[in-house]
C-alpha cells in the first residue's frame, strides 16, 4: 500500500475501550469494527482530570496539562479564589493543525476550539460555544451552517426533564453534525480532518445503565445511537476514499456511577476549609483564614502566599499540609462517607483510587498553575467540589461518571500497537504529524501574546 498522504480522525466523546470492544463482539459497529479488525485497536490513557476540556487539548497540542495549562472548564482568576472561563485562546502551545505546517485542515465540533481562530482551512468550534458568531472560520460559512440548523450541543436542560427529548435530540444533531463533516471534506481542500460526535458523553452520562440491560427503557435507543454513529463514520469513510490514515479515538472513559463524592465537604470535616457565610454559595464565600478548598474536577489548591494575594500560607506550611491531606484522603474509607454495600463493595475499602501531588501528575512549563493535589476518582463515586454540599455524598439524575484509564484508540495501521502498547491520548498529534509527514512546528507559544 502506498504511505497516506491525509489523516482523518474521528472522536467519540467519552466512550470507553470495554463498551466499544463488547459492541464489537456483538456486530453492532460493522466499519468501526472491521477498521479495528485490519487495524491497531487498544486501550488509552486519558489525561488527569479527565474531562473534556482537558483531554482534547491533550490530543489537539500532543502535550499534557502541565504544558497547555488546561485544568478544568474553570480555573483560577489570577491571585484570587474567583473563577474564570478558559478558553481556546488560553491553550499554551500549538494546536495539531499549526503544528502541520504548509497542510490544509478542516476541524469540526472539536471541543474546546472556542472562540474559532484563522488556519488554514476550515474549523467549526466544539463545546463550549455560546456564539455561532465566533464559532466559525472562516466566517463565509456561517449562512450554510443556519440553513443546516446547526448547533454545537444537545440541550442538557431539556434532557434533565425529559430523557425521551434527550434521544430526540442526540440523533438530530448526530446526523447535522455529520452532514457537515461530509459536505467539508467533498468542498473544502484537506489533508488534516478531524471530526468529532459528542453525544455520546450525554448519552452515557444521562442513560449508562442502559448499556448493558435489555429490561431499561431506552435500551434499545442508546444501541440504535451507536448503529447510527457507525453508519454515519463509515459514509464519511466512503467519500474520503484511499491513502488516508484514519485514527478513531475518545478522550476519556466511562462507567457506571453510584454517588457522587463532595471534596469540599470533606475538607471542612478535615478542619482546612470554612465559610465567611451560613450557607455558601460561590468561592467567594470561602473564608480567608482557609488552608485549602477544591475546584470541580478533582482539584485542591492550597491558599499559598505564592498562589493567592490573601494567602497565608508560605512554602514550608504547604509542604507541611500538602502531604497531611495526602496522607488523610489515601486513609479515608467509603464507610467514612455513609457508604456500605453498595454493588458488592466493601465499606472498608478506600474512598479514592489515588491522590497525586503535582509534580506526580504534571510537567511542563504551566505545572506552576496546576492544583496542588489531584484526586483520581474510584470507579462509581465521581469526586465533585460544589461549596453547596450539605453532606460528603449525594446524587444526581447521572447514572455514569469519567474515568481516566479506559479511553480507546482505533488505527487502521496493524503495527502502531507494537510501537505504542500502552499509548496515552497526547500520543494522537505524533501519529497524526508522522502519517502527514510533517515535522512539528516549534513552538511552545500560546495562541496570543499575553
Amino acid at each position: 500500500m502506498p504511505p497516506p498522504d491525509k489523516v482523518a480522525i474521528f472522536g467519540l466523546d467519552g466512550v470507553p475501550f470495554f463498551l466499544l470492544e463488547r459492541f464489537f463482539a456483538e456486530g453492532y459497529l460493522p466499519r468501526l469494527g472491521e477498521l479495528a479488525d485490519r487495524g491497531t485497536f487498544v486501550k488509552m490513557e486519558s489525561t488527569l482530570p479527565a474531562i473534556s476540556s482537558v483531554a482534547w487539548t491533550s490530543f489537539m497540542t500532543g502535550t499534557n496539562p502541565g504544558e497547555h495549562g488546561i485544568y478544568g472548564f474553570t480555573d483560577l482568576k489570577n491571585g484570587e479564589i474567583a473563577l474564570r472561563l478558559p478558553s481556546f485562546d488560553d491553550i499554551q502551545g500549538l494546536p495539531l493543525w499549526h503544528q502541520a505546517a504548509g497542510k490544509k485542515s478542516v476541524v469540526v465540533n472539536l471541543p474546546f476550539t472556542y472562540p474559532a481562530r484563522p488556519l488554514d482551512g476550515v474549523l467549526v468550534a466544539g463545546f463550549v460555544a455560546p456564539v455561532i458568531e465566533r464559532s466559525v472560520y472562516p466566517l463565509h460559512l456561517l449562512p450554510w451552517l443556519r440553513s443546516m440548523k446547526y448547533r454545537t450541543d444537545v440541550d442538557s436542560v431539556a434532557a434533565r426533564e425529559d430523557r425521551r427529548v434527550l434521544i430526540r435530540d442526540m440523533f438530530e444533531t448526530l446526523h447535522v453534525h455529520a452532514e457537515v463533516m461530509s459536505v467539508l471534506i467533498s468542498t473544502e481542500p484537506w489533508d488534516l480532518f478531524i471530526g468529532v460526535i459528542t453525544g455520546t458523553d450525554r448519552l452515557h452520562h444521562f442513560l449508562f445503565d442502559a448499556h448493558d440491560n435489555p429490561s431499561h427503557p431506552f435500551f434499545r435507543d442508546f444501541i440504535d445511537y451507536y448503529r447510527a454513529i457507525d453508519l454515519e463514520i463509515g459514509r464519511i469513510m466512503d467519500r474520503i476514499g484511499p491513502n488516508c490514515r484514519v485514527m478513531v479515538l475518545s478522550d476519556h472513559g466511562f462507567t457506571r456511577l453510584h454517588y457522587d463524592i463532595q471534596l469540599n465537604h470533606i475538607l471542612k470535616a478535615l478542619g482546612v476549609l470554612s465559610f465567611s457565610r451560613m450557607n455558601p454559595e460561590t468561592l467567594a464565600d470561602i473564608s480567608p483564614r482557609s488552608l485549602a478548598f477544591a475546584l470541580d474536577p478533582t482539584r485542591i489548591y492550597l491558599h499559598s502566599q505564592e498562589r493567592f494575594r490573601s494567602g497565608t500560607l508560605g512554602p514550608a506550611a504547604c509542604a507541611e499540609l500538602r502531604a497531611r491531606l495526602k496522607h488523610d484522603l489515601e486513609r479515608m474509607r467509603l464507610s467514612d462517607v455513609g457508604i456500605r454495600g453498595v454493588s458488592g463493595v466493601s465499606g472498608d475499602e478506600p474512598l479514592f483510587d489515588r491522590i497525586l501531588v503535582r509534580e506526580e501528575a504534571f510537567r511542563g512549563s504551566a505545572a506552576e498553575f496546576a492544583p496542588d493535589l489531584v484526586v483520581v476518582p474510584r470507579r462509581g463515586y465521581d469526586v465533585k467540589a460544589s461549596v453547596k454540599a450539605s453532606a460528603a455524598t449525594s446524587r444526581d439524575i447521572f447514572t455514569g461518571m469519567h474515568t481516566h484509564d479506559d479511553a480507546f484508540l482505533i488505527v487502521d495501521d496493524p503495527h502502531i500497537g507494537r510501537r505504542l502498547p500502552q499509548p496515552g491520548i497526547a500520543d494522537v498529534a505524533g501519529l497524526a504529524l508522522e502519517a502527514l509527514g510533517t515535522q512539528r512546528a516549534s513552538g511552545g507559544v500560546g495562541l496570543r501574546a499575553s
